[in-house]
């Protein structure tokens, strides 16, 4: 690559890049609001029509960041640190894009698919199904993440059991979903995890849930050649289940 030669070209992880970035600088729930947000990007043209002189040949950018009202409020407190962190990410010297603005909106018809959190790990197998669901749901697809918030959950239970030796199957077979969150909550029961008895009960219906959740991903999702489940089902089921995962990675961390 010359001098000016550039490849015009954008990752397309940043918004979960600088999600895992503000995690790693122990700010979690700028972290989380970034997730939650849709961060939309034009591109202008050479940078130097757009009022960046001394750029001849790079291109010039403007981000915006669309959510809700309350989460706007926040992220425009930390504009500068997201603005020097995605201004690293895409590079200049090499794709040849620079930021001319970062906008924050306020958009109450943003997707529900944007709330919904999950517990991340930096294990590379988890990092891949972490980065897919993001994906799926930053793009407003919740029936593409079926099949891979089961894989997802599944490891990640697996991990949790194995970190108290409870155990994850008989010698023969390994347990499915529901018997791992079952002798979780089992475990955390006894061992005084639940402040409130809602919480105890939550917890438990929560076993039913996951138990049902394996026919919907072998019936309703892209696991199988199936009829799938329609978008608006699709986000609550995703919805209900990643909520439980985030309640137990909230155990985990107490």
């Amino acid at each position: 690559m010359g001098e000016f030669d550039f490849t015009y070209e954008l990752p397309t992880d940043i918004k979960l890049k600088l999600a895992r970035f503000l995690k790693n600088q122990n700010k979690l729930e700028v972290a989380q609001i970034i997730m939650r947000c849709d961060l939309r990007y034009e591109d202008l043209g050479l940078a130097y029509y757009v009022g960046i002189r001394n750029h001849w040949n790079k291109k010039a950018l403007d981000f915006s960041f669309w959510g809700r009202e309350d989460d706007i409020y926040i992220l425009k407190t930390y504009n500068r640190l997201i603005r020097i962190f995605i201004g690293k990410y895409i590079n200049s010297d090499k794709s040849g894009y620079l930021i001319r603005n970062i906008e924050y909106f306020a958009d109450d018809s943003t997707s529900d698919t944007n709330n919904i959190i999950l517990p991340e790990n930096e294990e590379s197998e988890f990092k891949v199904l972490y980065s897919d669901i993001s994906d799926a749901l930053a793009k407003d697809e919740p029936v593409l993440v079926l099949d891979r918030l089961h894989t997802y959950s599944v490891k990640y239970l697996r991990k949790v059991c194995q970190k108290y030796n409870i155990p994850i199957s008989d010698n023969e077979k390994f347990y499915p979903l529901h018997d791992l969150v079952g002798k979780l909550v089992k475990y955390y029961e006894q061992n005084g995890k639940f402040e409130t008895d809602f919480s105890k009960m939550a917890m438990k219906m929560s076993i039913s849930l996951f138990d049902s959740y394996n026919a919907v991903r072998n019936n309703k999702s892209y696991a199988h050649d199936n009829k799938v489940l329609d978008n608006r089902e699709a986000v609550y089921v995703v919805r209900m289940l990643s909520a439980t995962l985030a309640f137990i990675e909230s155990i985990e961390n107490h």
